[in-house]
Protein backbone atom coordinates (compact mmCIF):
# COMPACT_ATOMS: atom_id res chain seq x y z
CA UNK A 1 0.00 0.00 0.00
CA UNK A 2 0.95 3.49 -0.54
CA UNK A 3 0.96 6.60 2.30
CA UNK A 4 1.14 9.78 0.91
CA UNK A 5 2.62 12.35 3.85
CA UNK A 6 1.61 15.91 1.84
CA UNK A 7 -0.60 17.02 4.57
CA UNK A 8 1.25 15.56 8.03
CA UNK A 9 4.86 16.49 6.55
CA UNK A 10 4.29 18.44 3.56
CA UNK A 11 5.95 15.93 1.26
CA UNK A 12 5.20 15.10 -1.71
CA UNK A 13 5.83 11.49 -1.80
CA UNK A 14 4.38 8.09 -1.90
CA UNK A 15 5.86 5.63 0.65
CA UNK A 16 5.53 1.68 -0.13
CA UNK A 17 4.50 -0.09 3.02
CA UNK A 18 4.33 -3.99 2.90
CA UNK A 19 0.46 -4.84 4.57
CA UNK A 20 3.27 -8.08 5.68
CA UNK A 21 3.26 -10.18 9.06
CA UNK A 22 5.48 -8.57 10.35
CA UNK A 23 4.51 -5.41 9.61
CA UNK A 24 0.81 -5.91 10.66
CA UNK A 25 2.34 -7.68 14.09
CA UNK A 26 4.52 -3.91 14.64
CA UNK A 27 1.40 -1.88 14.19
CA UNK A 28 -0.61 -4.21 16.70
CA UNK A 29 2.37 -3.71 19.34
CA UNK A 30 2.02 -0.04 18.82
CA UNK A 31 -1.34 -0.02 19.48
CA UNK A 32 -0.78 -2.10 22.68
CA UNK A 33 1.81 0.09 23.68
CA UNK A 34 -0.59 3.07 23.37
CA UNK A 35 -3.55 1.61 24.91
CA UNK A 36 -1.06 0.80 27.70
CA UNK A 37 0.02 4.35 28.34
CA UNK A 38 -3.62 5.49 28.70
CA UNK A 39 -4.46 3.02 30.99
CA UNK A 40 -3.24 5.19 33.89
CA UNK A 41 -5.59 4.12 37.20
CA UNK A 42 -3.56 2.79 39.89
CA UNK A 43 0.15 4.17 38.45
CA UNK A 44 2.39 6.51 39.99
CA UNK A 45 3.56 9.75 38.58
CA UNK A 46 6.74 8.12 37.31
CA UNK A 47 5.22 5.33 35.99
CA UNK A 48 2.92 7.42 34.30
CA UNK A 49 5.51 9.85 33.04
CA UNK A 50 7.86 6.68 31.61
CA UNK A 51 5.19 5.54 29.86
CA UNK A 52 4.73 8.19 28.40
CA UNK A 53 7.74 8.99 27.11
CA UNK A 54 8.03 5.51 25.88
CA UNK A 55 5.10 5.78 24.01
CA UNK A 56 5.85 8.93 22.09
CA UNK A 57 9.57 7.48 21.39
CA UNK A 58 7.96 4.52 20.05
CA UNK A 59 5.70 6.29 18.31
CA UNK A 60 8.17 8.46 16.52
CA UNK A 61 10.15 5.30 15.69
CA UNK A 62 7.55 3.71 14.58
CA UNK A 63 6.61 5.84 11.55
CA UNK A 64 10.30 6.07 10.45
CA UNK A 65 10.55 2.53 10.72
CA UNK A 66 7.11 1.57 8.70
CA UNK A 67 7.94 4.32 6.07
CA UNK A 68 11.80 3.58 5.89
CA UNK A 69 12.36 7.02 5.98
CA UNK A 70 15.56 8.52 5.44
CA UNK A 71 17.62 10.72 8.03
CA UNK A 72 16.41 13.82 6.62
CA UNK A 73 12.56 12.57 6.70
CA UNK A 74 13.25 11.81 9.28
CA UNK A 75 13.66 15.15 11.39
CA UNK A 76 10.28 16.23 10.39
CA UNK A 77 8.68 13.49 12.03
CA UNK A 78 10.77 14.74 15.15
CA UNK A 79 9.73 18.47 14.40
CA UNK A 80 5.83 17.05 14.35
CA UNK A 81 3.16 17.71 17.33
CA UNK A 82 2.89 14.80 19.71
CA UNK A 83 -0.89 14.76 19.26
CA UNK A 84 -0.30 14.72 14.90
CA UNK A 85 2.72 11.75 15.80
CA UNK A 86 -0.28 10.13 17.18
CA UNK A 87 -2.68 10.65 14.55
CA UNK A 88 -0.17 9.54 12.32
CA UNK A 89 0.65 6.46 14.06
CA UNK A 90 -3.26 5.33 14.13
CA UNK A 91 -3.45 6.04 10.28
CA UNK A 92 -0.69 4.25 9.38
CA UNK A 93 -2.48 1.13 12.04
CA UNK A 94 -5.63 1.62 10.28
CA UNK A 95 -3.96 1.55 6.49
CA UNK A 96 -2.33 -1.90 7.62
CA UNK A 97 -5.81 -3.13 9.03
CA UNK A 98 -7.40 -2.31 5.13
CA UNK A 99 -9.00 0.34 5.52
CA UNK A 100 -8.49 3.50 3.50
CA UNK A 101 -7.29 6.88 3.89
CA UNK A 102 -11.32 8.03 3.34
CA UNK A 103 -12.77 5.25 5.80
CA UNK A 104 -10.08 6.78 8.09
CA UNK A 105 -11.23 10.25 7.46
CA UNK A 106 -14.65 9.24 8.32
CA UNK A 107 -13.33 7.69 11.33
CA UNK A 108 -12.11 10.63 12.92
CA UNK A 109 -14.83 13.25 11.92
CA UNK A 110 -17.39 10.91 13.57
CA UNK A 111 -18.83 12.72 16.91
CA UNK A 112 -17.32 10.61 19.75
CA UNK A 113 -19.93 9.58 22.28
CA UNK A 114 -19.82 12.23 25.67
CA UNK A 115 -17.57 14.63 23.29
CA UNK A 116 -18.23 17.86 24.89
CA UNK A 117 -16.58 19.88 21.56
CA UNK A 118 -18.85 22.73 20.60
CA UNK A 119 -20.56 22.25 23.65
CA UNK A 120 -21.30 25.71 25.98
Amino acid sequence: MKINLKEELGLNKNFEVKTSNINVERALEMQLSMAKADATEGKSGLEIIQMTLDSVKSASQFIKDMLKMSAKESTLVDDMETGDTMLLVNRICLRLMGNTDEEIKEMFEEPVEGDEVGKE
